[in-house]
Formats: structure tokens, C-alpha cells, sequence
């Protein structure tokens, strides 16, 4: 017998990859004045896209083992995309966009 594969939350992860991916190229832009990528959102949309894939995950997991299914490689795969963009996307724009320190000289 022959354990059928299930695909349906791959395109869910690859969205989810894009949209981290995208994250990723923003942050490697030099931060202008008026940037609208910030640490703040970077971190935000790190944060709730990494818990989003692992919910899914786990509900990918329990459906799996309530309809007897085998699981997809390739979403495993996406799903530790998602880890290493959601970790990568913070520390590339906290290294990207460190803030120089000026040196200011009075000459009065």
C-alpha cells in the first residue's frame, strides 16, 4: 500500500519564503532618512512569519497522522528556509544599518 503525499500547505510556505526573501533584500538596502523598513518591522515580520510556518507545520503534522498520509520533503525544506530567513533578516539589517557614530569638533 502506498502512502499518498500531501502537498497543499507548500504553496503557503513559499509564499511565506518570498515574502522573507523579499525581507532579506530590503535589509541589505542602506537605510535612507525616510526608510520604510524598519528594525522594528523586520523583526515583526521575522517573528510572526516563523510562527506562522511552525503552526502550520504542526497542523501539517497532525493531519498527516489523523488520515494516515506521508509527509512532503520539499515542505520540510521551505520550512527551514523560513528559520534561517526569519534569524538571518534581524542580524543582516542590525549589521547593515549600524549607526556611525559622528565626531563632532567645536572650534570655538
Amino acid at each position: 500500500m502506498e502512502l499518498e503525499i500531501f502537498t497543499q500547505f507548500r504553496l503557503v510556505f513559499g509564499i511565506i519564503l518570498v515574502i522573507l526573501a523579499l525581507f532579506l533584500i530590503l535589509s541589505l538596502l542602506p537605510k535612507g532618512r525616510d526608510s520604510i523598513v524598519t528594525f522594528f518591522s523586520v523583526l515583526a515580520i521575522s517573528i510572526t512569519h516563523l510562527v506562522i510556518g511552525t503552526a502550520l507545520l504542526v497542523v501539517e503534522n497532525a493531519f498527516l497522522e489523523d488520515f494516515t498520509l506521508d509527509g512532503d520533503s520539499l515542505t520540510l525544506y521551505m520550512f527551514i528556509g523560513i528559520v534561517v530567513l526569519a534569524i538571518l533578516n534581524p542580524i543582516v539589517y542590525k549589521l547593515r544599518n549600524k549607526t556611525r557614530r559622528r565626531s563632532t569638533y567645536s572650534y570655538k
